[in-house]
């Protein structure tokens, strides 16, 4: 049997309505339930597109030198897979 819900109100500009509207297409999800998670601090994050993945392994490549690029590339997956592994489970 579901719970009951309650209703809360939240007072919005424009700006913020059209950033949470934003954000909530990017991660396939409706307003109300991005603002419902981010409120009981499980809101979803958007995974990482092709290009932040590769703008990662070149900032990675800036600052460590000598690393053969498919061991950076490996490192920045890990450190993302995990952090997604991370935030799922909080």
């Amino acid at each position: 049997m579901p719970s009951k819900r309650f209703e809360a109100k939240v007072f919005l500009t424009p700006e913020e309505r059209d950033r949470l509207d934003t954000e909530a297409a990017a991660l396939r999800v409706s307003r109300g339930q991005l603002i419902r998670e981010r409120a009981l601090g499980t809101a979803p994050t958007a995974r990482p597109t092709p290009h932040t993945y590769a703008q990662a392994v070149e900032n990675a490549a800036r600052v460590v030198s000598g690393v053969p690029r498919p061991h950076l590339e490996a490192i920045v997956a890990s450190v993302v897979t995990t952090l997604a592994k991370t935030h799922a489970t909080q």
